[in-house]
């Protein structure tokens, strides 16, 4: 009997060795994916941790960007109100200029000086309240107006001498 099952084992022998051969490779196989998976799955992770840092260090950029911006916009804004009250300074020390100009340019005899109701369309000028509005100078009794074309003329020469009140109205 143990020569039967001799004959029958070496008949057998190339399925055996066949089927230990594909239950190795099936296992090698079977092996070799769990690594890949591994392996895959470590890879996963890491690209996973990479994007996180990256978006992360996208967000802290954007951060210290708005941040930036923010604190050059504060900045751009306070040299703008700087020069507003630097100009506005300017412009009112101009007027005050012109004035203190204008009341020399009377000198001591203001009523036979030239130009004197040029002078006081000046001076109206410079105060800076009538810059946008046509405007003439005129008396109550007898109503006389005193208008651009009437600039050249003394204030004896317009009859405002020695007293006179003028009013301004808008045309």
């Amino acid at each position: 009997m143990i020569s039967i099952l001799q004959r029958v084992v070496q008949d057998s022998s190339h399925v055996l060795v066949t089927a230990r051969f594909e239950a190795e490779e099936r296992i090698n196989n079977l092996r070799l994916r769990e690594e890949q998976d591994a392996a895959y799955r470590a890879a996963l992770e890491a690209d996973q941790v990479w994007e996180r840092q990256r978006q992360e260090e996208e967000e802290r950029l954007e951060r210290e960007s708005a941040e930036a911006e923010r604190k050059h916009k504060e900045e751009e804004e306070e040299e703008a109100r700087e020069r507003e009250e630097r100009e506005a300074a300017e412009r009112e020390a101009a007027r005050v200029r012109m004035r203190q100009e204008k009341a020399l340019a009377l000198g001591d005899e203001p009523e036979n000086g030239p130009d004197v109701t040029q002078t006081l369309y000046d001076y109206i000028d410079s105060l800076g309240v009538l810059e946008t509005y046509e405007y003439s100078l005129v008396t109550n009794l007898p109503r006389t107006v005193y208008g651009r074309d009437k600039e050249s003329m003394s204030l004896k020469d317009a009859g405002l001498h020695p007293q006179a009140s003028l009013f301004i109205e808008i045309n």
